[in-house]
Parts: structure tokens; sequence; C-alpha cells
């Protein structure tokens, strides 16, 4: 009887070692569906209710669902006819009321094979572990990731993939095999967009490989998709990943004019310093410490996006937040710095202003903002108050506020 090889992890194949079909084409999702249903589903019959429910579910299935069906298995065979004339007929057999995958063809699946292997991941040799993942293309079905029978099977496999690389990324970076645990860790931070943990494993992997920017470029996505889209910054241990990639690299004794040139900025940034939230908070302590020994006037000042009623929708966040950055940036003087803190705000540090300067400032980014944008979709409103960290009792916020 024949042999098939069937791919369900990213995108759906089969193939005879011959020809193959797939459901990246555009192709009808529901006839795609029925075939991986039955093909997954392979070792039982499939009765005819539960082939209508799957596939219509609560849509209107007319006056003859049965009819609708014998209608989608005519299309779903033609499409495993392009495996070989007659083919459909053949994989698809009517038994009983239902419809069954032919249980003499023999069917190798990707997904089998990975979950067989990684249910012994500890047992295993790498390789034999590291082979089984490289199944694991993407999700289960990941073009029919919103069918209700796919859901809690992609779950399932997500989780073991996920589960499976916290005990294997290490071990592959003991043995140097660098290459292949991105290409994981990859496929994770895909699937994995707001997870911690997988961009650790990631930014370890950079790391150990002598890959620091790639590292450093890791966490900054990550941090700010983390404050655009949760309104948090990433936890200790990632930042803590972040420091180690920005040291610096010099692995021999430098000169103090390689220093010189290391530490120099490019000429070709203007306006004020805009840098991650971390780094603020470093300039913030050095600042402070300053300010206890030389007495200089230092303000923070904190502009936030808000909308008429309250706070602005995500949609409008992405527009909005692009837009009062660089008016930030170009409002201020190089020696200020700023830092976006939160989904909608965005933090300033204005040494040498005194309190009213320090409102002339924001009073003039806000300004600028609304004359730039003339049918902007927020208001912008500041705070300011003085850097005294150590004076919390006196530390109050002095609220001021601009509506244009």
């Amino acid at each position: 009887m024949m042999s098939l090889k069937v791919k369900m992890f990213g995108d759906f194949t089969i193939s005879d070692g011959k020809n193959s079909i797939s459901n990246t084409a555009n192709r009808s999702k529901k006839v795609w569906s029925l075939i991986a249903y039955l093909v997954y589903h392979r070792e039982r019959i499939v009765k005819q209710k539960e082939l209508i429910e799957l596939i219509w579910g609560d849509e209107d299935k007319g006056v003859n669902p049965s009819g609708a069906l014998k209608t989608l298995l005519y299309r779903a065979r033609a499409e495993l006819d392009y495996l070989w004339s007659g083919a459909g007929k053949q994989l698809i057999i009517c038994s009983h009321d239902g419809y069954m995958w032919n249980p003499e063809c023999r069917v190798e699946i990707d997904c089998d094979t990975f979950e067989s292997v990684i249910s012994d991941a500890d047992t295993l040799e790498l390789e034999k572990v590291v082979e089984a993942l490289k199944l694991y293309e993407g999700d289960f079905l990941d073009k029919m990731s919103s069918e209700f029978w796919v859901i809690p099977i992609s779950a399932y496999f997500h989780n073991v993939f996920i589960d499976c690389l916290r005990n294997v990324v290490p071990r592959m970076i003991e043995e140097k095999r660098f290459d292949e645990a991105l290409a994981f860790c990859r496929i994770a931070t895909n699937i994995e967009s707001y997870n911690e943990e997988v961009h650790c494993l990631c930014m370890q992997t950079y790391l150990a490989c002598g890959k620091q920017k790639k590292a450093i470029e890791v966490y900054q996505k990550l941090s700010e998709r983390l404050l655009s889209e949760l309104g948090v910054i990433p936890s200790e241990e990632t930042r803590a990943l972040y420091h180690e990639a920005i040291k610096t690299n010099n692995s021999h004794t430098i000169s103090i004019s390689t220093l010189q040139e290391q530490l120099k900025e490019s000429s070709e940034k203007t306006g004020a310093l805009i840098c991650e939230y971390d780094f603020f908070r470093v300039l913030y302590y050095s600042m402070a410490r300053s300010v206890m020994r030389n007495g200089i006037a230092v303000h923070i000042a904190l502009i936030s996006a808000v909308d008429k009623d309250g706070e602005l929708s995500l949609r409008k966040l992405d527009r909005v937040m692009p837009n009062v950055e660089n008016v930030i940036r170009q409002s201020l003087r190089r020696g200020d710095s700023a830092a976006k803190c939160s989904v909608s705000q965005y933090v300033i540090m204005l040494p040498r202003a005194n309190y009213e300067n320090s409102c002339m400032v924001c009073e003039r980014i806000i300004k600028s903002y609304y004359k730039k944008f003339t049918r902007a979709d927020a208001l912008l409103r500041y705070e300011v108050c003085p850097l005294e960290p150590d004076d919390k009792e006196n530390y109050q916020w002095i609220r001021e506020s601009s509506d244009n």
C-alpha cells in the first residue's frame, strides 16, 4: 500500500515522495481543514455529524448539510488527486455512516515523531533531540490556527516545544552548537513574542558566541514591544543579560585614543538623547549624586499623551508616540535626555533648569507638537518635579497641564 509523509508544523503538506500538495496556495480553508482532520484522526471513523459540526459550526448549514459535506469531500479528494490519479478515493473512504483515512495507508506525521522523541528528551542523546526539534517549523497547522479543534492541539505542542528548549538550549551552548540553538530560539521568539524566558535563551546564545550586538537587538525589540503594547519593562533577569551584553568586548588592552573613538557619539545624531528607560535610571542616579555634591538645579518632566475622555487606544498610541518622541528630540538640547517610561509617557531630565524654565520647556514641546500635527489624535499634558531623590518627604509632583 502507499506511504505518505505529512508535515503539520507550520504549513500543512502531504507528500508521496514524488509529488506533494500543500495549503500554502490560496485554496479553500474548509477543504484543507477536512483533510487535516481526517489525517490527524486517521485511526478512527469520523461520523458525518461530527464533520458537519467541524466544518460549519454555528454557520448556516443550509437545508441539506449532508449534501454540502459530500460536495466538500469531492473537492477534498480532487486536491488529493494531485498526488497521483485516483488518490482521493483511495485515501478518504466511506465507512459506517462516516469517513476515515484509509488505514492501509502508512502515514508518517512530523508531530507524532516530534512527540515520541521529545517525551524522552532527558534520556536521549542531544543529537536525536535536536533532529526532533528541527521538525517544529511553526505552530501546529499554523494557517488553521483559528479552527476550534486545532487550538488545543497547537497549544499542547507549542508548550512542549518551549519546555524542551529550556533544557536543550543550555546543552547546545555547552557543545557550541550556536547556529542550531539560535535557529530554534528564533522560532520560539516569533511564536512567543512576549515570552521573556525564550528571549533570554536567545540572548544567552548570542552572548555565548560573542555576538553582543545581536543580544542587544533582541532585548531592544522585546523591551519596545513590552512597553508599547503591555506598558511594562523587562524583568530584572532580562535586564541583567542586557547589561552584560552592553559591556565592552575588548579582549586586549586598548589605548586611550581607541577608548575615545569607541565612546564617541555619531555626529549625525542631533537634539536630545533618547535612551532606554534602564539607561535613563542610571543617568538619574548619576545626576542625583551630582545634585548632592554641587547643588545644581535639575528637574524631571513627565509628558503624557491622553485622550479627551481618558486613555488613548493602543491603535492611536502606535501613531502618536513616535511623533511625540520626534518632537521631544527636536525641542530639547543635546545635553538633555529622555526615555519612554510607559505605553503613553516620556520622562525628561532637564539639568541646570529651574522649575519655571522646565515648565517653559514642556510648554514648548506641546506647542511644537500641536503645530506640527494639526490634527493630533492626542492631548499632551505634563508634570514637573525637582530631582530630590534623597528627600522623600518633600518629593512631590507639581502638576501643570496644557490642553493647548
